[in-house]
């Protein structure tokens, strides 16, 4: 039934895209997301004006397999995704290029378990919540490294992020593979930490994936989405509560919780996301190869993949600060 409903959903979704590619002047630049913390100053910087609803449309979400989907289909142009999920879209056949990297995981994705699991090798036999997505799967199998288990040792359940809490809350799991705004309820309901992303530094990045047949029809709106993104990271730092009352309903937080919540990301700055894309190899293009190489090991990927068309900072050098 929930799969029939998530078909549904996504139909509708399809519908309503292809209603505003006939109605409004072309083109238009539809971009996925879910609700990511990461994601949100794309939210505000609509909230400010800063996109014109003829040229950019937000989809927001449920979760990130329903965006990728979306992606895959071509009903998308863009979505924000960890690195790893836009590794696997390419090795599926959808070509995408990353323009902007909007964070690095420091400790917001995470393991929270009931309060009588106290610690990683207790996890055996217990049922694990977790999105059948690249960055559930890289959790999952560092979890279960560092336990010293295997995924027969463990009941794996595997939910979209909108289920997380409602899986956790009616007993469905013992723990839950999540992060932000799920992990702050899920503390407020009493699980704690077990696992945290600061114990697998620079293995989850989430970024901005364009399908890179799209890049040059669109350059325009890609350019107005990035500087956009730009003009609402400084809104965040000059005026933070502002900021934080606009983006924390879209997430179910209170301000101080979303704000809260950021201590776990590095956002790059502008200066700091064009030196991750400068160099032969860029960082960016350094930690995609360990990425890749993660995803190769856990049999995720199966193949070498093509990555010199992964990077474009072509739209960040014209961004001015």
């Amino acid at each position: 039934m929930k799969a029939l409903f998530r078909f549904i959903i996504l139909a509708l979704i399809a519908t309503m895209f292809s209603a505003c590619s006939s109605d409004e002047p072309k083109p238009l630049l539809k971009v996925g997301l879910n609700q990511w913390v990461g994601y949100q100053p794309m939210l505000l910087a609509r909230s400010l004006g800063f996109y014109d609803k003829k040229q950019i449309k937000l989809a927001e979400l449920p979760s990130t397999t329903d965006a990728i989907h979306l992606l895959q289909a071509g009903e998308l142009d863009a979505a924000a995704l960890t690195l790893d999920e836009a590794l696997l879209v390419i090795d599926h056949g959808t070509a995408l290029t990353v323009v902007l990297v909007f964070d690095s995981s420091e400790g917001a994705d995470v393991l929270i378990a009931r309060p009588n699991i106290k610690h990683l090798q207790a996890l055996k036999g217990k049922r694990i919540g977790v999105e059948s997505s690249a960055v559930g799967n890289m959790m999952l199998h560092s979890i279960l490294k560092k336990a010293k288990l295997n995924e027969q040792d463990v009941h794996i359940v595997y939910l979209t992020l909108d289920e997380h809490v409602s899986a956790y809350k009616n007993g469905e799991v013992d723990a839950v593979i999540t992060f932000e705004p799920s992990r702050t309820h899920l503390l407020k309901m009493g699980g704690h930490e077990l696992f945290t992303s600061r114990m697998i530094p620079n293995l989850i990045i989430d970024v901005l994936a364009v399908r890179t047949d799209q890049l040059q029809k669109q350059h325009a709106n890609i350019q107005t989405l990035i500087d956009g993104y730009y003009k609402a990271r400084h809104q965040m730092a000059t005026k933070t509560a502002d900021a934080m009352q606009r983006m924390a309903p879209s997430v179910g937080m209170t301000p101080t919780e979303l704000q809260a919540s950021f201590k776990g990301l590095k956002l790059p700055s502008l200066a700091e996301n064009k030196a991750l894309f400068s160099g032969q190899p860029s960082p960016f293009e350094k930690s995609a190869h360990i990425i890749l190489k993660t995803l190769q090991d856990t049999g995720e990927i199966d193949q070498p993949l093509n990555l010199t068309l992964l990077q474009n900072s072509t739209f960040l050098n014209a961004v001015q600060p």
